[in-house]
């Protein structure tokens, strides 16, 4: 049975909607050109190229997508724009398990099918939800006990009937997605910290070791591995692998990306994304965390060691590079790939050159006022419905429009929020660090 959000009145009337007929915003038609002065501007941060101040914003229409079968969607990490009514409310909320605890977090986007979403806890568990209300369909724990001591990562992707599981042992699990009974196992070693992909019968995997594997999906049995520089310094999670017309995409700790052959596993090409950043202490950490994004004949990655680029696919040349530091993958549709930085402002690049269209700074901190407040870190975007959808470690989720990068509408969620939204079957969730699943159409 479908609820509305459960807030006192007066945050109803006054804190959910910014101007607007629902948290979603108006509907909103494509800008038409002209100048505009922006006003977004904060510290030292990217500033919009005035050379193409006036250059439109066309994105293709949407299109329903009824599953999200892999992290981003699907193994390009290029989805487009999916379909979102614009006026939605809570359909409904589950438990997933365990939420962040000391060093263990949530660090898997779900996955969804046709009739099922899948949702891994911090402690690797892994719960099916009906799409329809939310009801548990099963739970399983792939890594066990060999998980027990240590930093219980990994994610999901789902495939012809199997749920793809990758753990924080090291292990790449594959359970019936209709029952949760384990099909087959296979150890690779080294813990893995992010989802695999799935494409063309094969199950691709990156280890923290900073290692590819590629795995037969209906057996488990080890087709190739492709190795890459070691990196003690890492962020905790990482990229998922993408492919695209038998080219995968691996992007690693030490800010290395390389493009490989999807049958034998050997190099096509090879590049480093890193920009030495000397003012700032991250600055020696290259690990790439955002999935690389393969939108037809362009590889786009940005990574945390200060560059984000734009590479042929076919050979790997830069077409580009944008001094910007994300962890986040950027969102690609329509010529244009929107990130979000390590500032906090969403981005709009086009993909044709490498240069900004506007800059939309979001929340810094939590108390705006107070600047020893804890800082608010945000994950996203999607794009659908005709907006980018965002949330915060606050508990917040922000609609911006993809023209323009003004917040269109904000709704409070039920804790922080570190992994990307997803929309399957006309249906938005976001799943908490406190272990919440919630449903939203």
């Amino acid at each position: 049975m479908s609820r509305r959000l459960a807030l006192p009145l007066p945050f109803l009337l006054a804190g959910l909607l910014v101007g607007c007929s629902s948290w979603y915003g108006e509907t909103e038609e494509p800008p038409l050109p002209g100048e505009r002065e922006s006003v977004l501007l904060i510290d030292a941060g990217l500033a919009p190229d005035p050379g193409i101040a006036s250059l439109p914003i066309v994105l293709p229409a949407p299109e329903a997508n009824p599953v999200w079968p892999e992290a981003m969607g699907n193994a390009r990490h290029q989805l487009g724009h999916v379909a979102l009514a614009d006026d939605i409310a809570e359909a409904w909320r589950a438990d997933v398990g365990a939420g962040d605890a000391g060093q263990r977090r949530i660090l898997s986007q779900p996955v969804a099918g046709r009739d099922a979403v899948f949702a891994m806890d911090a402690n690797g568990a892994v719960t099916a939800f009906g799409t329809g209300d939310g009801e548990r369909l099963w739970r399983a724990d792939p890594g066990g006990d060999a998980d027990a001591d240590r930093l219980r990562a990994g994610g999901l992707a789902l495939g012809d009937g199997l749920l793809y599981v990758t753990t924080g042992s090291g292990e790449v699990v594959a359970l019936d997605a209709s029952s949760g009974a384990e099909r087959w196992r296979q150890g690779l070693l080294a813990p893995i910290r992010t989802a695999p992909t799935v494409a063309e019968g094969r199950v691709l995997v990156t280890t923290s070791g900073n290692q590819t594997f590629a795995l037969d999906a209906g057996s488990g049995a080890v087709l190739w591995q492709q190795a890459g520089l070691a990196e003690q310094t890492a962020i905790l999670g990482g990229a998922s692998p993408a492919e695209d017309n038998g080219l995968v995409v691996a992007a690693l700790s030490s800010g290395e990306v390389f493009g490989l052959d999807l049958t034998t596993g050997g190099p096509v090409w090879t590049d480093t994304v890193v920009r030495p950043r000397r003012t700032l202490a991250s600055g020696a950490i290259n690990d790439i965390t955002g999935d690389p994004v393969i939108a037809g004949d362009q590889v786009v990655v940005a990574g945390n060691g200060g560059e984000m680029v734009g590479m042929r696919a076919a050979d790997g040349q830069r077409l580009w590079e944008i001094d910007l530091t994300s962890a986040n993958t950027p969102w690609v549709a329509g010529g244009f790939a929107y990130v979000l930085t390590d500032r906090n402002e969403l981005v709009a690049v086009i993909l044709d050159g490498g240069r900004v269209r506007w800059v939309s700074p979001l929340q810094r901190l939590r108390d705006p006022k107070d600047s020893n407040s804890s800082r608010v870190f945000w994950t996203g975007p999607i794009l659908a419905g005709d907006r980018l959808v965002l949330a915060s470690s606050d508990g917040e989720a922000v609609s911006v429009s993809p023209y323009t990068g003004e917040v269109l509408g904000r709704i409070k969620l039920p804790g922080g929020v570190s992994v990307p939204p997803l929309v399957a079957g006309g249906t938005l969730y976001f799943l908490t660090d406190g272990g919440d699943l919630v449903a939203y159409r």
